[in-house]
């Protein structure tokens, strides 16, 4: 068995440990109170015109260096809106404009990136090939993609230093459908124009906060008696008429986290009688009361609403002193491996991941049903979840002249998509799930792990993760020996260790012995596996 080495460090906290961890949930409205389907939808249609030309306003008045706090009563009386709905609108505005700004420096990084990678090839090409015939056309076209990512570069950084937000309402793929109406399916300008008006006010917004009715004042949830929701939505002003002040919506029911929903909505109601009873201080201390915010989206089919809350988190049935269950996360599968306190691995298994070639829903479902079956394993054994805290942004950015299969198999690749279904069902069943560095677990668990247990590379690496959670420190063992499958087996040698390093020095020593071995043999292997394209005589 392996021993643990080194003191055990303390538990890091869960990355589903934060409070409030927030989740949405969707249904369809079908039903209005006493108007018809076409008219309420009519009306939703008109609330939503109102409330994207605001925003449209707004943030054409902020770009014009306007503060958006103090434009709120100048609108709430040119349009006649709640103040409430002002704040929908400058709250999601808000988020836009920061999103793109966070995008702006991503993308300046991605663009630095691609014009190195470009550099360096142009120059190892120009060092091994005379530049004529073929080569020199794919010299000229890589000059040429050169130049545009310098220029787009070079716009960008004009527009972080002068911070310019560019914001296409109704994107800027539909925008640019009108250069070309008959390819894209349009007869004529008009009938694109109303496409791009319907999708730049196809949904609204509206905000929610636990120390109102229900979590949210503009639209109250209202529980009936068969457990349904009845959504009584204020209208503006500007859009009040024969119906009233409100637009009711019964029969709203979540197909998935309507428990969730009555949940919170039963805390907004706790929260209310503490406060009548307590007072407003002793209410905001006892906890109680959630947010509750609505997103109204309109698609093909008609509208549908987006609830937004907290998760009521479950009661935590995991204990790291029992052990821990490492996940090592792979294009086509989950490599799990389950140890004991000390280490020492007492499980291991793997679930089918396969999400190249499927749809979006397709590839959520997929991903849902790997994650459903790990984290019901964890419940039932009360370990915790360790992941490996990953980066495919950059290693998505360089996929300049990799292999077409890799790069396929990358971008197919979800990992936020994964770890954000293992955060959210941890929570639900309250199974902790934890964040690990995952430098050199490939290796470590190859060279001491694979050969010694009889695991696969992605279990033994899983097995690494679990055991640097629970503070294992990984040596180098005293045979310098690496197994690479198939029975073969390659000596490395790693240079004397000096107190100053640490011992992933070492490690990263050993990785570059291995690397090259890896590839040729996985080169060997593939060649091995290529079909004879000669048919035998008959």
């Amino acid at each position: 068995m392996v021993a643990s080495k080194g003191k055990i460090s303390p538990p890091a906290p869960p990355v589903n440990g934060r409070r409030g961890q927030p989740a949405t949930y969707q249904t369809r409205i079908s039903d209005f109170a006493d108007m018809d389907r076409a008219s309420g939808n009519k009306l939703l249609s008109a609330y939503a015109d109102r409330y994207c030309g605001i925003q449209r306003r707004l943030f054409a008045d902020v770009a014009a260096g306007r503060s958006a706090v103090s434009l709120k009563p100048e609108y709430l009386r040119r349009y006649r809106i709640p103040a409430r709905m002002f704040n929908a609108v400058r709250v999601s505005l808000e988020g836009k404009v920061a999103s793109v700004r966070e995008q702006q420096l991503l993308r300046r990084d991605e663009l630095l990136g691609q014009i190195a990678r470009a550099q360096d090839r142009m120059a190892q090409e120009q060092t091994t090939q005379a530049g004529e015939g073929a080569r020199g056309d794919w010299l000229h076209q890589k000059r040429r993609r050169l130049e545009k990512l310098r220029g787009r570069l070079e716009r960008l950084e004009l527009d972080i230093q002068a911070g310019r937000i560019r914001l296409c309402f109704g994107s800027r793929r539909l925008w640019r459908k009108q250069h070309n109406l008959e390819a894209n399916g349009y007869s004529c300008h008009e009938k694109w124009l109303s496409d791009w008006r319907s999708a730049r006010s196809d949904e609204f917004f509206v905000l929610g906060s636990k120390d109102e009715t229900a979590g949210c004042q503009l639209c109250v949830a209202l529980v009936a008696d068969d457990g349904s929701l009845t959504l009584r939505l204020r209208l503006p002003d500007c859009l009040a008429g024969e119906q009233g002040k409100y637009l009711v919506i019964p029969g709203v029911r979540f197909k998935y986290g309507h428990e969730q929903v009555l949940a919170a909505l039963d805390s907004n109601a706790e929260y209310g009688a503490c406060r009548r009873r307590h007072g407003e201080k002793a209410a905001r201390q006892s906890g109680l009361g959630q947010a509750v915010s609505y997103r109204f989206k309109r698609d093909a089919r008609g509208w549908r609403v987006f609830l937004t809350t907290a998760l009521t988190k479950a009661p935590v049935v995991t204990d790291r002193s029992r052990g821990a269950i490492g996940v090592d996360l792979n294009a086509d599968h989950l490599a799990v491996s389950e140890t004991d306190a000390s280490g020492n691995p007492v499980n291991c298994f793997s679930v089918p991941l396969v999400t190249y070639g499927k749809s979006r829903r397709q590839a959520e479902a997929i991903i849902g049903d790997a994650v459903a079956d790990v984290v019901a394993h964890a419940r039932e054994v009360g370990k915790p979840i360790v992941l490996e805290k990953l980066d495919f942004r950059q290693k998505k950015a360089g996929l300049e002249g990799a292999s077409p299969r890799y790069s396929r198999m990358l971008s197919s690749f979800s990992y936020a998509r994964i770890k954000a279904c293992f955060l959210s069902r941890g929570i639900r069943q309250g199974v902790e799930v934890y964040q690990v560095n995952p430098a050199f677990s490939s290796v470590i668990g190859r060279v001491k792990f694979m050969e010694r247990y009889g695991l696969s590379a992605h279990q033994a690496a899983a097995l690494a993760l679990a055991r640097r959670f629970l503070g294992c420190s990984e040596g180098i063992p005293r045979l310098r020996v690496a197994p690479l499958g198939n029975g073969v087996r390659v000596a490395f040698s790693v240079p004397a260790r000096k107190r100053v390093k640490h011992v992933w020095t070492l490690w990263g020593c050993v990785l570059g012995q291995l690397r090259p071995v890896l590839a040729a043999q996985y080169r060997l292997g593939k060649r091995r596996r290529r079909p004879n394209p000669v048919r035998a005589p008959a």
